[in-house]
Parts: structure tokens; C-alpha cells; sequence
């Protein structure tokens, strides 16, 4: 999937819109372990991952905090310093070889402008991401290490062949060993489904 039909899920471009959108969105490919974003920048880009896997972390206490891992189809940022013009304290990389569709802050300001139907993007978008988000952080406070585990094997499973398991259980704020544990019990799992 390229940026614009990602967008088209959510608006009706006209003709000269769609032109517009693809004079401002770029694409780079780019190589495992290519940082985006890094801790202390000012982030001027919204990633689209057309082809590859981007993850977001932040440090903490010198160890790396998994937050996002964006597959094919999904954004990446580090929205807050994006949105607000504030340092990062992310870390944006990509993790294998990726193709990625890019625009920058100013060329969504002038996408905004341009058109209502822009704004609505944007906002649609944005109440996206604050609904997954939302629903992430709740599943972390109140669902056990397991059922956090089995959330991602139902609705991303092609994670576990694509991330190495530390940036996963990372992810799912565990232990490596725990998710390890739980892994190995997946063919059991499934035998008695």
C-alpha cells in the first residue's frame, strides 16, 4: 500500500488534491537498523511504511523501552515532538531493509491550508492514532503478561518472524524471558484450540 491510498481510506481526494499530496510526500529506502529520529531532534517527518518495519524506543535507565513497531501500512513519528515542536525523546529506526513514505511539517501545514478535505485527513488520522494508542496503554495497565502476549499473536503474529523477541517483549513490557516462555507454548496453544 502507497501514502495515498492510505489516506484515501479515510477522504475522497480530488484529482488536483491527489497531485498535490504526491508532490509533497516523498519516499527513501532505507536500511536495517537506519535511524530516522533520534533522541534530542526536533522531528519534522510522519513515516508511511510502504515495505519494511520501523520500531520507536526511548531509553530508560541506559535500556531501550520498545513503543511502536509499524509494519506495511502504518505510520511512525515521534508525534509529540512532531505535533508540538518539542525535542524528541524518541529514537525512530528501521529495523530491516524499508521503503518509506515521508512528508514533512511544513508540507502538511501547506496541505492543511490548502484544503478542508487535508484538515479532515489529519484529524481522522490523528483520532486514529489516539484511539490505538489508547487502547494499547489500557491493554499494558490491565491485561496479564499473557493475554498481552496472545493479543499479538492473534492481531500481529507476523511480528514474531520479523523482530527480534527482546524488541517485542519490549513492547509488550515483559521480561525476554517470559515472552519466551509464552512462545514456546504457542504449538501446545494451537493443538488444543
Amino acid at each position: 500500500m502507497d501514502a495515498l491510498a492510505y489516506i484515501s481510506k479515510f477522504v475522497s481526494l480530488t484529482p488536483a488534491e491527489k497531485e498535490l499530496f504526491q508532490e509533497h510526500v516523498q519516499v527513501i529506502t532505507c536500511f536495517p537498523r537506519q535511524i530516522l529520529t533520534r533522541v534530542g531532534e526536533y522531528e519534522q517527518h510522519v513515516y508511511f511504511v510502504q515495505r519494511g518495519l520501523v520500531r520507536k524506543f526511548f531509553y530508560r535507565n541506559n535500556e531501550e523501552v520498545t513503543v511502536q513497531l509499524a509494519l506495511e501500512g502504518e505510520l511512525a513519528s515521534s508525534s509529540v515532538s512532531f505535533l508540538s515542536g518539542v525535542l524528541s525523546d524518541f529514537v525512530l529506526e528501521t529495523l530491516e531493509p524499508s521503503t518509506l513514505a515521508f512528508i514533512t511539517k511544513s508540507s502538511l501545514e501547506t496541505l492543511f491550508a490548502y484544503s478542508h478535505n487535508f484538515e479532515k485527513m489529519g484529524r481522522l488520522i490523528t483520532l486514529q492514532w489516539l484511539l490505538y494508542k489508547e487502547e494499547w496503554d489500557i491493554s499494558r495497565l490491565v491485561k496479564s503478561p499473557r493475554e498481552r502476549f496472545q493479543m499479538i499473536l492473534r492481531d500481529r503474529p507476523e511480528l514474531l518472524n520479523r523482530v527480534p523477541q527482546k524488541y517485542i517483549a519490549s513492547l509488550l513490557d515483559m521480561k525476554p524471558e517470559t515472552f519466551s516462555r509464552f512462545k514456546k507454548m504457542i504449538p501446545v496453544e494451537m493443538e488444543n484450540d
